[in-house]
């Protein structure tokens, strides 16, 4: 063979060599380009799952099993000290309406007396549109004295808590801080929101 011809053959062997790797190319990229087109399409058709929200709404189980439930939609506004205690002395309201005395309220038989608008929850109901629902409460607590002698005596006192009324309760002129026990005594005069009523607080 001369050189001429080996040379061609050479040339046309090159080219074939070339003209191989560029259509194993050509499939290569053909193949990626499908393999892509289909994990769009995957992706497109598949739609993300929304995890559940939580949902910090009251459902009503945790008032319908606390203390102070009154039933499943309706809880007090106060829940009684461990130290509340039935009065044995006899207590007294005396309501009056500018110089007009009206019918007592006998404070017996209870550690609490609820003070409000709400007639299904209120021991002392009162109808003026500015009183609360529950509005405040008078509280018989027994209380653990020292005497002059050194000896522990015990007594059963009254108390007065606003439970955050809107239009608030006053104590001999003076408006009363929210949700805190104030001690009560003989003739003190209470007045809840701003009805003309006047309470007057008398131990038998």
């Amino acid at each position: 063979m001369s050189k001429e011809k080996k040379k061609k053959v050479k040339k046309e062997h090159k080219n074939r060599e070339h003209k191989v790797k560029k259509e194993d190319r050509q499939k290569e990229k053909s193949e990626q380009s499908k393999q892509k087109s289909k994990s769009k399409s995957k992706s497109k058709s598949v739609q993300p799952i929304e995890k559940e929200k939580p949902n910090f709404d009251p459902s009503g189980i945790l008032a319908k099993f606390a203390s102070n439930a009154i039933s499943e939609d309706k809880v007090l506004k106060f829940t009684e000290p461990l130290d509340a205690k039935i009065p044995v002395q006899n207590w007294k309201l005396f309501p009056f309406k500018g110089d007009e005395a009206l019918n007592p309220i006998s404070l017996k038989g209870r550690s609490s007396f609820l003070i409000g608008r709400d007639k299904q929850v209120a021991q002392i109901h009162l109808e003026n549109l500015s009183v609360s629902s529950q509005h405040a409460v008078i509280q018989f607590r027994q209380i653990h004295k020292i005497d002059q002698s050194g000896s522990v005596v015990t007594i059963i006192k009254p108390y007065i808590m606003d439970l955050e009324s809107t239009n608030g309760t006053t104590l001999n002129g003076d408006k009363l801080e929210s949700a805190r026990y104030f001690e009560l005594i003989d003739k003190d005069v209470l007045k809840f929101g701003f009805s003309g009523r006047e309470f007057v607080l008398i131990k038998d």
